[in-house]
């Protein structure tokens, strides 16, 4: 699974760097719920995150995406195949106002919606360098892969995301190679 998360990280940091404002971070990531590091001195979300995580992995073979629900005990080796689901997000600033306290101008939200727009470009062609990614990995020939819906996140303590998830279905090597 390394390999394929790193596929996907290598299309996103690549493609993104082409893009105006290009996040000054790209990295692996653990967990549901990506960390937006806030801290006392730097601002991880103004300076821009790109990630990738791993997330479910389910016995998934002649229903892919679908995780398997037959009997796997029946044979030696119930499970053909996984399915692994990879995260590919970008984390920015939203806007927050002034420090006297004013409201966030249209001004503000147009830059970020730009942002936005030009994220969602970013992952779009993210999901097309990794399909093409993966015909160079031997271990994938004849598995599938399903890229889901882009999901944007609602604005939290300055932070958007704006994500989408990738279902890549696996031959089990581990228990049955």
């Amino acid at each position: 699974m390394q390999p394929l998360a790193q596929a996907l990280l290598d299309c996103l940091c690549a493609t993104a760097a082409l893009a105006p404002n290009p996040p000054a971070h790209c990295c692996l990531r653990v967990g549901s719920e990506v960390s937006y590091d806030a801290d006392l001195f730097g601002d991880l979300c103004c300076e821009g995150l790109g990630y990738v995580s791993l997330g479910d992995i389910y016995p998934s073979t002649d229903s892919f995406p679908d995780q398997d629900i037959i009997r796997q005990a029946q044979s030696r080796c119930g499970i053909a195949s996984w399915a692994v689901t990879l995260k590919a997000g970008l984390i920015r600033c939203a806007p927050v106002g002034g420090s006297d306290g004013s409201m966030p101008t249209c001004a503000d939200w147009n830059a970020a919606a730009a942002q936005n727009f030009s994220d969602a470009q970013v992952l779009r062609s993210v999901a097309c360098c990794f399909i093409d990614q993966l015909t160079t990995l031997p271990f994938m020939n004849g598995m599938s892969v399903v890229v889901n819906r882009q999901i944007q996140s609602t604005p939290q303590g300055g932070c958007v995301e704006r994500y989408m998830t990738i279902d890549v279905q696996i031959p089990n090597l581990d228990c049955c190679g």
